[in-house]
């Protein structure tokens, strides 16, 4: 049977077909792929070959405190680059530019090197280095205009505010926390070149009409920011301490009035400052509150009716053996009533106290009042503190918390649980962002009071409120923490501090502090200050105390609490209080108020010459500072204050645009 002879000639016409066919649905789904599916991606990469796309830093939103003064502002200035193509004399032009620019030559020579189009020299550089640059007409060197953060008040309130970096991103506080809102649209110059890759066109910067950037309103009060600032500075350096912190709270609504943190720096040149400086201790930094804690340990046993204020309790004349550990009273006592314990600082009457609580009911109430969390105050670096549970409590452990020692809270924390003392009872959270407003002016978002929890009731409240204002009457360990003419709650502490290398406490290092809040009767303020390993004597009471003092003596006038003596007429008829009490509005106008031959209320200036300001403040023994010329624009302390003689006033002048 013959076999039946293959077609080749046929099989080699399919062969080829099916080939060419594969071929063509290969390049159709490249061309599919290409054209469609990475489009976008092509065009991009297109675009990098054709034009230069140099970043700018884009506008930011401004900061500024609760009446709209200005904490960090966005200016522009001038950065320079050079077209490296068009110098003419290069070691000339590296040898002005680094002398004006202050820049290692050798640098600058390997840039040039590179012979680009654009390279930057040195950004957001000084009028004066502008001018100087200009004056020397080298051919290739340009300006471009960028934005730059300026802090118009230097270290004022430099830990809350933050800073941001050369690129515009927050880095610290309020700057990093909102730094998304705050960054406005990215800029950015474009460059056209042809295909070897030289300059053809150089682009305009396309600043946008709306740039969608936020400005953050704090709930800082500028006036009373400096005023704690001030203080806080003055007391660190007068005990020669290594540092200190201080906050100022609105105890019905959470608000922070101002945050201190020493030692400070300049935002406007942080480079300059170690990063520990950068650090805002009111909230990352931990430390055991010792005596201070008292005042919460009193909260709860008052709460729980375990004691009464008149319930005595043997205070073992100074020292105290539990279990392994001795606890010992700075002064020896033997008994006293809980009211005493408080007054004078009884570390065994508290230890007492405790044992009668028990580690369970107290835990609760110290987690009630908010330590061992963070209090979501709206800033970076907040610490939890340390509070463990019970469980984990050695034995001693219940007497040594009783008196603040074995936990360990934030200076935050602890304002935040006196506002709910003061307050009546509600724990209050606390905030430092007020609103949210657009580049139009719009409110995009507001914070309003917010309670958390309801820690204690108000009869209670008023019960502990009583023992703080014992402790800072006559005998008291906070005495040294009144202000002239007004009541108020508060406790001292001193407590030692952990020595991270030995284990255990340290024996001449401590932490000093005072909390507390005024007037007793409708608190407008609470306020702690802390003192950080004060030299020479390390007593709440003594270290500080004093500083507590005089911020209540600056601040409570500011906030119109009328101290107690205060003269005030209107009509012929005498409205002298009996005590501090709040007025609603300057006491100005058809009212004269004054409280002895030292204080006097602070005039208004807005508008007036320095020559007929400075001559009207004659005579009236206030220290006065003035910044620019002009008219007067700004003053502090605001119209309205009472002050006295040795106050600071700022005088700020400024000439008509």
């Amino acid at each position: 049977m013959k076999r039946k002879s293959i077609n080749w000639f046929k099989v080699r016409i399919i062969f080829l077909s099916v080939l060419l066919s594969v071929c063509f649905v290969l390049i159709a789904g490249r061309m599919f792929q290409l054209q469609v599916l990475k489009k976008e991606q092509l065009y991009k990469l297109a675009a990098l070959q054709h034009q230069i796309q140099i970043p700018l830093v884009p506008k930011r939103g401004i900061v500024c405190d609760n009446k709209n003064n200005e904490l960090a502002v966005s200016m522009e200035v001038n950065s320079v680059y050079v077209d490296a193509r068009k110098i003419e004399d290069v070691p000339k032009t590296i040898n002005k530019l680094a002398s004006v620019l202050q820049i290692d030559r050798e640098e600058l020579k390997q840039r040039l090197k590179k012979r680009r189009p654009f390279e930057w020299i040195q950004r957001k550089v000084s009028s004066k280095e502008v001018e100087q640059v200009k004056a020397l007409q080298l051919p290739g060197v340009h300006f471009l205009k960028e934005n730059q953060r300026f802090y118009p008040n230097s270290q004022l309130a430099a830990h809350l505010v933050g800073f941001v970096g050369l690129d515009s991103k927050g880095l610290e506080g309020i700057e990093y926390q909102y730094d998304a809102l705050l960054n406005g649209a990215n800029h950015v110059m474009t460059t056209a070149r042809d295909a070897l890759g030289r300059e053809i066109a150089m682009g305009k910067v396309p600043f946008k009409k709306e740039d969608h950037y936020r400005n953050i309103v704090l709930t800082i009060d500028k006036s009373i920011q400096h005023i704690t600032e001030t203080e806080l500075g003055r007391g660190v350096e007068k005990w020669g301490a290594k540092g200190g912190m201080a906050i100022a709270m609105d105890p019905l609504t959470g608000k922070v009035l101002a945050m201190a943190s020493y030692p400070t720096f300049n935002p406007n040149q942080f480079i300059k400052y170690r990063s520990k400086n950068w650090r805002n201790r009111a909230v990352s930094d931990i430390f055991e509150p010792g005596s201070l804690f008292k005042a919460f340990l009193a909260a709860a046993a008052l709460e729980e009716q375990v004691v009464r204020s008149s319930d005595s309790f043997f205070c073992e004349n100074g020292s105290y053996t539990v279990y392994d550990r001795t606890i010992h009273d700075i002064s020896k006592h033997g008994w006293l009533t809980f009211q005493q314990i408080i007054k004078f600082s009884s570390n065994i009457g508290a230890s007492k106290v405790g044992e009668k609580m028990g580690k369970e009911r107290y835990y609760r109430y110290i987690s009630a009042f908010g330590f061992g969390e963070k209090t979501r105050v709206g800033l970076p670096g907040e610490a939890k503190g340390i509070v463990h549970h019970p469980r984990y409590w050695p034995p001693v452990a219940l007497d040594t918390i009783s008196f603040g020692q074995g936990v360990s809270v934030t200076g935050i924390q602890l304002v935040t649980a006196l506002s709910a003392i003061a307050n009546g009872g509600s724990l209050m959270k606390p905030y430092v962002v007020e609103k949210i407003v657009n580049e139009k002016g719009e409110v995009v978002q507001s914070f309003q009071p917010e309670v958390v929890r309801k820690v204690i009731s108000e009869e209670t409240a008023k019960k502990v409120t009583a023992l703080l204002k014992g402790a800072t009457e006559k005998g008291g360990t906070g005495e040294g923490g009144v202000p002239e003419g007004y009541e108020v709650a508060g406790k001292t502490g001193t407590a030692q501090k952990v020595d991270s290398l030995l284990g255990g406490y340290s024996e001449d290092r401590y932490m000093s502090g005072f909390l507390g809040f005024a007037p007793v009767e409708g608190p407008k303020l609470v306020l702690l200050v802390v003192i950080d390993e004060p030299q020479g004597n390390n007593y709440g009471g003594v270290v500080a105390a004093p500083i507590f003092k005089t911020i209540m003596e600056k601040v409570l006038p500011y906030l119109q609490v009328v101290p107690k003596g205060t003269m005030i007429v209107k009509n012929g008829i005498d409205l002298t209080p009996s005590k501090a009490v709040w007025v609603n509005s300057s006491p100005i106008d058809g009212v004269r108020v004054g409280r002895g031959a030292g204080m006097m209320v602070m005039p208004d200036l807005t508008g007036l010459s320095m020559r007929n300001a400075l001559s009207r403040m004659e005579g009236k023994g206030l220290i006065i500072k003035v910044s620019g010329n002009g008219k007067v624009v700004e003053q502090n302390p605001r119209p309205g204050t009472f002050v006295e003689k040795g106050d600071l006033c700022y005088l700020k002048f400024q000439s008509p645009s």
